[in-house]
């Protein structure tokens, strides 16, 4: 295996513990040790810091308003310090959610991430996520 190769791998495994760890059991010492000091969401919401607390403020708020929710990687591809995941998140919405209030609605969301990574920490974050099907199946908009 070359040096490529066996960095690309572990850089997946980094993904992988991430989403099972911090995204699915919730553990935040996890989120601290797997992303870097210098971290930035480059998908931060408006108003929301693109540093490593405004990250985790977001993960946060949306585990809270869906505290059940679990991710299942339905695709993985990655290339030297990139990790790209296309993945599906469940859960079901009992707390308020930027600004929209609990609606007891099961949701499911598409989306997909793209990862830098660093001596095995996550530096960049960027998100793309089926917003229309998500507030749809909210009933926040019509179908």
């Amino acid at each position: 295996m070359s040096e490529q190769q066996s960095e690309t791998e572990r850089n997946k495994a980094v993904v992988q513990r991430f989403i099972e760890e911090v995204q699915n059991q919730k553990d935040w010492a996890v989120f601290d040790e797997l992303n870097a000091p210098d971290f930035v969401n480059l998908s931060a919401p408006p108003g929301m810091p693109a540093d490593l607390e405004g990250g985790k403020m977001f993960l946060a708020a949306f585990v809270n308003a869906f505290p059940d929710s679990h991710v299942t990687i339905d695709d993985m591809i990655a290339e030297g310090d990139r990790v790209a995941t296309k993945k599906t998140m469940t859960g079901t919405h009992t707390g308020e959610f930027n600004g929209i209030a609990p609606t007891g609605k099961r949701v499911e969301i598409q989306f997909v991430d793209i990862l830098r990574l660093r001596d095995g920490q996550i530096i960049e974050h960027w998100l793309s996520m089926d917003q229309l099907s998500f507030m749809q199946q909210l009933g926040v908009i019509p179908s």
